[in-house]
């Protein structure tokens, strides 16, 4: 008879599940040894890509006419109770309210699970409110003022990005830490050697520079530049409207079906050079979350052997301790273009540093530290 696997619960924030590699690659880690559930909210907001894995609860906020009955409700509640609105000083909403804290309360508090992980600090914030123990996972950086309401006894230990994150989270408090990128697991595999054009992973949008690539191979006719991720219907219309010369031409190509971790490694691969841009003229974007981060996309470009044009940012340092690729100091044709070019000038090297740097964040390596640490405690 088969020993019954323990169980850990991970609990996601917001409803970009498919598009979290960290989140993704912890669940396949440790469903080799637990049985692992992880609650999200459902993605109909977003791309309404589901993910395809076994344990997964989905909670949806109530749309149309009827979340007015909810708001209503909500507003009588908290002029009843102000801790409805504000446990412990912190506002929350009234989707979160019925429809969020009432399942996180419910299976937090069956003890049925040996560990429970809270995605940033929202989750945490709600687990703690619970008076329960968690491992908290930092991928983004926002409502940090949460972590004020937190007694970090009840924090197993974190799982972040780099010391910089950690410094400006938690201070001069120590904490059991584990530094992980948002790095898919390398696998060493002969690289291709014909490839072609560039590659724009990822979500395509404003923000993340998609629209300056854009002017980019204006300018540059002979460019031809692939969008490999998802896509909003609006910015497919701008396309449309204000580049469709470059879709006539083939020299945008857009390609937003869903794939996999390892998947897009391997379309990525195909191209000659990644970019991962972030624009900081867009406010929500110009902060320390963004400036800090490096995104999953260029990691992925790395996995695939493919050098990368960046930003200039604290998040990207270790391009340039690597040589894997150019960062760059603005967003305009003639910085792009010069990186470019610096990098198809020596390219062989920069493919091979991309290589080394890797297998140095792959997933699987560094994360085992944190799957020896439960598995003892």
């Amino acid at each position: 008879m088969t020993d019954k696997k323990e169980k850990i619960l991970i609990l996601f924030e917001g409803p970009h599940l498919a598009y979290s590699p960290t989140v993704t690659q912890l669940y396949d880690e440790l469903s080799k040894n637990y049985e692992v559930t992880i609650v999200a909210q459902h993605p109909e907001d977003f791309t309404n890509q589901e993910l395809n894995r076994q344990n997964i609860v989905y909670y949806k906020y109530k749309h149309g006419p009827v979340r007015y009955f909810y708001r209503v409700l909500f507003e009588i509640l908290t002029r009843i109770s102000q801790k409805v609105k504000y446990p412990y000083n912190h506002k929350i909403t009234y989707q979160e309210y019925f429809f969020r804290i009432p399942l996180i309360r419910r299976l937090c508090g069956s003890n049925d699970y040996k560990r429970i992980v809270s995605v940033d600090s929202r989750n945490l914030f709600f687990v703690s409110v619970l008076k329960i123990k968690s491992d908290f996972l930092s991928l983004e950086i926002r409502d940090e003022k949460l972590l004020l309401s937190v007694d970090t006894k009840l924090i197993n230990c974190v799982i972040i990005q780099n010391k910089a994150r950690y410094d400006y989270l938690f201070q001069n408090k120590i904490l059991k830490t584990f530094f992980v990128q948002n790095a898919p697991n390398f696998e060493k595999k002969k690289l291709k050697e014909t490839r072609k054009g560039l590659i724009f992973a990822g979500t395509a949008w404003t923000a993340f520079g998609f629209y300056h690539c854009l002017n980019y191979i204006n300018m540059y006719p002979e460019e031809i530049l692939t969008v490999q991720g998802a896509m909003k219907n609006e910015d497919k219309e701008t396309i449309k409207l204000k580049h469709s010369n470059l879709l006539k031409e083939n020299r945008l190509i857009v390609n937003d079906k869903y794939l996999d971790n390892k998947d897009v490694v391997e379309c990525i691969s195909n191209f000659e050079i990644g970019f991962c841009f972030y624009d900081f003229d867009t406010d929500w974007i110009n902060n320390f979350n963004y400036k800090t981060a490096p995104s999953g996309k260029l990691f992925k470009c790395l996995a695939a052997g493919v050098p990368v044009i960046c930003n200039d940012i604290i998040g990207f340092d270790f391009v340039n301790e690597f040589k894997c690729g150019v960062l760059i100091k603005n967003l305009s044709e003639t910085e792009i273009r010069n990186a470019v070019l610096q990098i198809r000038g020596n390219y062989q090297y920069y493919v091979t540093n991309a290589t080394k740097a890797a297998m140095h964040f792959s997933f699987d390596k560094s994360i085992k530290p944190y799957l020896e640490y439960i598995k003892e405690n």
